[in-house]
């Protein structure tokens, strides 16, 4: 690389040409800094108007999925580029499917690309990935090297993590978690009366037992004392998923992280085939999302976006628990509508855990538990309980 003392010599050198009378050293030294000045101006608009893009075929994507990435640089400029280097890293979570792969110095898998663009050219590379871990990855940062055709100069740019990727857990077979393929959900309670808030079907007098929210103000001023709305009753169907992401009884002993993923894996399966079956779909974890402080806390609801919102939270979920679920069902279990049932995913069963679904069902509340654990499954009175041991390599199976 030419540089800066380089230059301080040549024209030392060109000096001396000069006074001692040699014009064949001077002229070849002329020549030298004219080269470097023209170096120097081409390295220096080389990166002007270089675009670089990173795009997937597919931002979302499930384990043992492959998506394209494509690579493209374009040099919207009338300067030609003799080599353009592009170096893209791929996280750990994603497999290149390549024949060569390169690796850095730290082992990472990385896209080493060069090629020389014209001027207003463009330039595509297509990769193949594997997606092999659930999660949110953000492909790079991508470096960016070129400079003049002469090899004197070179110049960097670093493009930022502009491309996300989110691969959702692993979709289970619902008989491995002892699940009828008809009804999966269905079998784990029977529909309940409840009010409907959007129909209204007349007014009454108020008791103080009503919520203030229920007053219907235009009868109140119209009959002259406080009235109420009545409601509507239907048939709801509604399901708040509770996820136990502890795998041992005192949190010393450290983390499973296969039983992580089975439970946040059986947690979606489970999501996918409620909303297939007609429920209202909500989810609470006693652990929160990457690059989150708040625990994963969704309300059941029917928007279509529900089922990508929980499938989203699952994927980035991290395998520590903040609380013990116990506390957790405790603490939220009060806020959900009446008719709401509530399922337990875990894969251990501790005491509190079972005195606080027992206390939901002693409070009028429908209560299943999915157990995930091995050894006997526990045994809640009034509770169903569904115990799915793991079988086999569980994780490279399907839904």
């Amino acid at each position: 690389m030419f540089r800066r003392p380089t230059a301080y010599l040549l024209l030392l050198i060109l000096v001396a040409a000069f006074l001692f009378r040699l014009p064949l050293l001077a002229l070849l030294c002329t020549l030298l800094l004219l080269a470097s000045g023209v170096a120097w101006l081409w390295n220096r608009w080389s990166l002007v108007r270089l675009g670089f893009e990173s795009t997937l075929s597919s931002e979302r994507a499930f384990p043992d999925d492959e998506i394209e990435l494509q690579l493209r640089l374009t040099n919207r400029k009338p300067l030609p580029l003799a080599a353009v280097a592009v170096r893209e890293l791929i996280p750990e979570g994603l497999t290149l499917l390549s024949d060569v792969i390169d690796r850095d110095f730290h082992g990472r898998q990385v896209i080493n690309r060069s090629a020389g663009l014209g001027w207003y050219e463009g330039l595509t590379w297509r990769y193949r990935l594997r997606c092999d871990v659930r999660g949110a990855y953000r492909l790079g940062p991508a470096t960016i090297e070129t400079g003049d055709p002469f090899g004197f100069f070179h110049t960097f740019r670093e493009e930022p993590r502009a491309t996300r990727l989110i691969i959702y857990p692993r979709l289970l077979p619902l008989a491995d978690l002892n699940l009828a393929p008809v009804h999966p959900i269905g079998d784990l309670r029977a529909r309940q009366l409840v009010r409907d808030p959007i129909r209204t079907v007349g007014v009454r007098d108020y008791h103080p037992d009503d919520p203030l929210k229920d007053v219907h103000w235009s009868a109140t001023a119209r009959v002259g004392s406080l009235q109420t709305r009545v409601y509507e009753t239907t048939a709801e169907r509604s399901l708040a998923i509770f996820l136990d992401l502890d795998t041992f009884t005192h949190y010393w002993e450290g983390i499973d992280p296969l039983q992580v993923e089975r439970v946040i894996s059986a947690a979606a399966t489970l999501a996918r085939h409620a909303v297939d079956e007609g429920y209202a779909i909500g989810l609470y974890v006693n652990g929160a999302p990457a690059e989150q402080e708040r625990l994963a806390r969704m309300a059941p609801s029917r928007s279509p976006a529900q089922l990508g919102r929980i499938m989203e939270a699952l994927a980035t979920l991290t395998p520590l628990s903040l609380m013990p679920v116990a506390r957790l069902l405790r603490s939220t279990t009060g806020d959900l509508p009446w008719g709401t049932t509530i399922l337990l995913v875990s894969s251990i069963a501790l005491d509190p855990t079972r005195a606080a679904l027992m206390t939901l069902r002693e409070r009028g509340r429908s209560v299943a538990w999915l157990y995930l654990g091995e050894g006997q499954a526990p045994v809640v009175p009034g509770i169903a309980v569904r115990h799915a041991p793991p079988q086999g390599d569980w994780a490279t199976k399907r839904s």
